[in-house]
């Protein structure tokens, strides 16, 4: 029995949850039929002249609402860990970070302590 006959291939998984996928071609032929105009840039007198906005980003404009008065944790972990992780994530329909938080709320139980409200 070959490996792909006894179980589908992540890439299969994925692809079932994911859904029906659009072509790049259609993508492509979609954004070109839509008109973009730039914004229109207030005049001003010749002797100014215009500020150029800074390229990088602040790290305020970097944290999303969600990542507001936390912390990472991070770790290393060995391809196989990952996949299987990720594979478990896809199956009960949930966030990898979901399923690290669970399990860390595991460990400090199994330990005495108490999780440290929400994740």
């Amino acid at each position: 029995m070959s490996k792909s006959a006894s179980r589908p291939s992540l890439a299969d998984r994925l692809a079932a949850v994911a859904g029906p996928q659009i072509s790049p071609t259609a993508i492509i032929e979609k954004e070109a039929a839509v008109k973009v105009q730039a914004p229109r840039v207030p005049q001003t007198s010749s002797k100014s002249t215009p500020k150029t906005p800074d390229p990088t980003p602040s790290v305020a404009a970097l944290v999303t609402p969600a990542r507001v008065g936390k912390t990472m944790i991070a770790g290393y972990f060995t391809p196989q860990m990952a996949k299987a992780v990720k594979l478990l994530a896809v199956e009960r329909d949930t966030t990898v970070q979901a399923l690290i938080g669970e399990g860390l709320d595991s460990v400090l139980h199994k330990y005495g302590k108490h999780p440290m409200g929400e994740r």
